[in-house]
C-alpha cells in the first residue's frame, strides 16, 4: 500500500492563494508557506491575551489521549497556541477527509511548534450543530469483490430538522454495521474492529458522539483535541459573539457584501454568496433549527415565518445559549473567539470562504488566522499498483472510466485488424481527395459532394471501428473487470477517494499500518530560510 499526496485543487481564488498570487492573497493573512505568516499572528495572539483566555479550553478540549492531554496542559502552562480544523459528524468517521483534516492540523502543529517557539496544539471542532442528516448519515466502502458498498441510517427521523448532537443513531445502526463486516475479508484485526465499532456505534448514540468517540480512538496516540460545539459550557463561551450579531446583524450583513463585492471585483467568485437580510445565527426550537432573517426591529424564522423581537433573541442567548448556533461564516470567527488560533486547516470550499471573512473577524474585535490547505491523499493499494503497472497508466487515467476501457481495446486489437483500418482510412482520405480534384474539371459542384461522400465513408469506418473494439473488450473480461475494480478504488463513483470512502475502508485492511502511512505521507510545506534565521 502507498499514501500519495496529490494537489488539493479548489476554485481560482484557492488556487491563486496557493500560489502567492498578490491579488488573491489580500484577502487572507499570509501566505500558508511562509513562517513569517504564523509569527506574526501569534505575536497578535500575545498582545490579546487575558486571564481567561484558557478557560473555554479547559472544559471543552477533550484530549484524544495521553500526548494530547500532555500537550494541553503545556498549551495551558506556557501560554501556548492551536491550530484548528473541523467537520460535521459522520457515519463511521464520514469521507476520509475529514481524518486528513485532522492528521494535516497534528502535523502542522508539530512544524510550529519549532517556528514560534512554544506548545500548539491541534484541534478538531466537531459540528455537532448542523442538521444535514442526508450527508452525515451515509458513507461507502469498496468490498471484496471490488464493488462500492453504500452504508446508510435511512431517512432522517420524523419530525423537524434537529442538530445532529440531538439525533440518536436509531436501529439501522445495527445493520449498518453487520453489513461493514460482511464487505471485508477476515484478519488478524477484523474481529477487534468490528467489537470497537458496535461498542461506539449504538443506537443510542448520536452521530456526535459516535464520531468523536471514534475520531479519540483512532487519534489516541496523537496530540490531538477534540471539541464539541454543542457543549453547554462552550455556548456560554459564545454568548458575546452571538449577542453581537443579534444586536447588530446589519454590520456583518456590510461587511460581508464589502468583502463579496472586492472579490467580484477581483475576478473571483463567491463561494457563499450573501443571502440579504440573512443573520449568521440559527437557532433550535419546537419546530427544529431555523436560520434567523433579520427585520427592521426583530427576526424571522426562516422555515415557519414565526416572528421574534430582538428582546427575545437576546434572552434566549442570555438564559439557552444552546439553542443558539453560528452559520458557516461565523463558526471560524467563533473559534478563534474562544480560543488563540494560529491556523485553521481547510479543504477547498473552506479555504475559499475564508476569503470573504477577514472583515468578519475584525467587526468581532478577532484577527484572522492563517489559513491552511489540508492534504489530500490516495491509497494505492498493491492490488491497484499491480493494473496500473501492467497497463501503464497513472492514478488519474483511471478516472476515464468507459473512455479509457475504449483506448486500452483499441490499443490491444490484433496488429493486422488494426492496420486493416488504418489502412482503409488512409486509403480513402486519399481517394476521395483525388476524385475530388477529377470531377471538378468536369462540374466544379460536384467537389462538395466528393467531400459529402467522402466524410459519410469516413464516419461509417468510424462507427465500424467502435464496433470492433466493443467486441475486443467484450472478448477481455478479465482485462474490463480488473480496471473496473481498480477504479472503483481510486475513483469510488468518478469522486476522488477522500470524498467518498469511510476511514473503515483502510483500518479494516491494514489497522493502524494505515495511519501511520497517512500522516508520513502529510507534509507542511513552510518557507525553510524563515525556519532556519530563526535557529
Amino acid at each position: 500500500m502507498r499514501v500519495l499526496a496529490r494537489p488539493l485543487g479548489g476554485s481560482p481564488l484557492v488556487r491563486d492563494y496557493l500560489s502567492g498570487v498578490e491579488a488573491a492573497s489580500a484577502f487572507y493573512r499570509g501566505s500558508p508557506f511562509r513562517a513569517d505568516s504564523y509569527r506574526r499572528r501569534a505575536k497578535e495572539l500575545d498582545r490579546a491575551r487575558d486571564p481567561g483566555t484558557f478557560t473555554p479550553a479547559l472544559e471543552v478540549v477533550r484530549a484524544a489521549g495521553p500526548r494530547a492531554e500532555d500537550r494541553l496542559r503545556r498549551v495551558i502552562d506556557e501560554d501556548g497556541y492551536f491550530v484548528t480544523t473541523g467537520q460535521q459528524p459522520g457515519l463511521l468517521g464520514g469521507p476520509l477527509y475529514s481524518l486528513y483534516k485532522a492528521l494535516t492540523a497534528v502535523r502542522l502543529a508539530d512544524e510550529l511548534e519549532e517556528i514560534v517557539g512554544g506548545p500548539v496544539m491541534p484541534l478538531f471542532w466537531v459540528a455537532s450543530d448542523d442538521h444535514d442528516w442526508v450527508e452525515a448519515s451515509r458513507t461507502h466502502v469498496v468490498d471484496g469483490a471490488g464493488e462500492l458498498v453504500r452504508l446508510s441510517l435511512g431517512a432522517a427521523p420524523p419530525g423537524p430538522p434537529r442538530p445532529l448532537g440531538r439525533v440518536q443513531l436509531g436501529g439501522a445502526v445495527v445493520e449498518v454495521l453487520d453489513t461493514l463486516a460482511r464487505a471485508f475479508p477476515r484478519n488478524d484485526f477484523h474481529t477487534r474492529h468490528m467489537d470497537r465499532l458496535r461498542d461506539i456505534f449504538q443506537p443510542a448514540a448520536t452521530l456526535t458522539s459516535a464520531f468523536a468517540d471514534l475520531m479519540a480512538e483512532l487519534l489516541r496516540n496523537t496530540t490531538l483535541g477534540l471539541v464539541d460545539a454543542g457543549h453547554p459550557r462552550l455556548k456560554e463561551s459564545c454568548r458575546p459573539v452571538f449577542r453581537a450579531e443579534a444586536e447588530d446583524p446589519g454590520a456583518s450583513e456590510a461587511v460581508l457584501g464589502e468583502a463579496s463585492e472586492a472579490l467580484k471585483a477581483g475576478g473571483y467568485a463567491l463561494q457563499a454568496p450573501p443571502i440579504r437580510d440573512a443573520t449568521l445565527l440559527f437557532v433550535d426550537g419546537r419546530h427544529g433549527r431555523e436560520r434567523l432573517d433579520r427585520l427592521d426591529d426583530g427576526f424571522r424564522l426562516r422555515l415557519t415565518g414565526r416572528e421574534l423581537s430582538r428582546r427575545r433573541v437576546l434572552r434566549m442567548i442570555e438564559e439557552d445559549p444552546e439553542s443558539v448556533s453560528p452559520n458557516v461564516l461565523l463558526r471560524p470567527v467563533v473559534e478563534s473567539f474562544l480560543f488563540p488560533t494560529l491556523a485553521y486547516v481547510g479543504g477547498p470550499g473552506e479555504l475559499a470562504y475564508f476569503g470573504q471573512l477577514r472583515g468578519l473577524f475584525r467587526r468581532h474585535g478577532v484577527g484572522m488566522p492563517v489559513v491552511t490547505p489540508r492534504s489530500s491523499l490516495l491509497v494505492v493499494e498493491s492490488r491497484v499498483e499491480r493494473v496500473l503497472e501492467k497497463f501503464a497508466l497513472t492514478p488519474g487515467q483511471l478516472r476515464e472510466g468507459d473512455a479509457l476501457l475504449s483506448r486500452l481495446a483499441r490499443d490491444r486489437l490484433p496488429e493486422d485488424v488494426h492496420d486493416g483500418v488504418t489502412r482503409w482510412r488512409t486509403a480513402v482520405e486519399a481517394l476521395g481527395a483525388e476524385l475530388a480534384e477529377t470531377v471538378a474539371a468536369v462540374d466544379p459542384t460536384l467537389r462538395g459532394a466528393v467531400t459529402r461522400a467522402r466524410n459519410a465513408g469516413l464516419a461509417a469506418l468510424g462507427t465500424l471501428e467502435k464496433k470492433i473494439v466493443r467486441a475486443a473488450g467484450r472478448r477481455n473480461d478479465t482485462v474490463r473487470a480488473r480496471i473496473h475494480k481498480a477504479r472503483v478504488n481510486l475513483w469510488p463513483a468518478g469522486k476522488p477517494q477522500d470524498r467518498v470512502l469511510s476511514p473503515l475502508q483502510y483500518l479494516m485492511r491494514y489497522d493502524s499500518g494505515f495511519l501511520s502511512r497517512a500522516l508520513e505521507a502529510i507534509r507542511i510545506r513552510v518557507d525553510e530560510d524563515e525556519v532556519a534565521k530563526r535557529a
